[in-house]
């Protein structure tokens, strides 16, 4: 049998060590710190050099079991030193783990994302409450992003309607003739 180590079962892939792990009844509670090489600034994208200070973020993840799992990430504030850029520090971000202004991680983010597309708001979060997720009804919604509109309507429009199967299910599609750009409908 092979033996994994914490970081390996928790945080596969993700440059994180395990500090302290603390287990109550119903909350986990994993301290954990970064072992990244330096992060890069946002803006200019220059690999930070030197250490500004450093702090603890608390962030959700994924449930084990019927367990609520907090990460108190500790991560670290750089400087960036390039005189042009108007930023002057900037909090290093996890990949895999974190993202800016988020207090929950990149896979409970994708969770919670995946059941505001399923359900919406109010459904989705009556089975967050059931899943031991907090996640309310609007963030659930602000989680969504509207797809991309194109920046014209299209002039010209071709429109043809098919059977995938005999008299069962028809689809329609739209085509910007100008353009040469498909789009599809669907219908029962």
């Amino acid at each position: 049998m092979v033996s994994k180590t914490v970081e390996a079962v928790l945080f596969p892939g993700i440059d994180v060590r395990v500090e302290r792990v603390s287990d109550s009844s119903d909350v986990l509670v994993v301290e954990a710190v970064s072992t990244a090489c330096p992060g890069r600034c946002p803006d200019c994208r220059k690999q930070a050099r030197r250490i500004h200070s450093s702090y603890q973020r608390a962030l959700d993840e994924k449930p084990l079991g019927s367990r609520r799992v907090i990460v108190r990430l500790g991560v670290r504030r750089y400087f960036c030193d390039r005189k042009s850029c108007s930023r002057k520090t900037f909090v290093e971000q996890v990949p895999g783990l974190s993202e800016r202004h988020r207090r929950s991680s990149t896979g409970l983010t994708g969770w919670l994302r995946s059941i505001a597309i399923e359900l919406g708001g109010r459904p989705a979060a009556r089975l967050c409450r059931r899943l031991r997720l907090v996640a309310g009804r609007t963030r659930l919604l602000r989680l969504l992003t509207a797809p991309m509109v194109p920046d014209r309507a299209p002039r010209v429009l071709g429109v043809d309607e098919f059977a995938f199967r005999k008299g069962c299910t028809y689809g329609t599609v739209l085509v910007d003739v100008e353009a040469g750009r498909v789009g599809r409908g669907r219908a029962a």
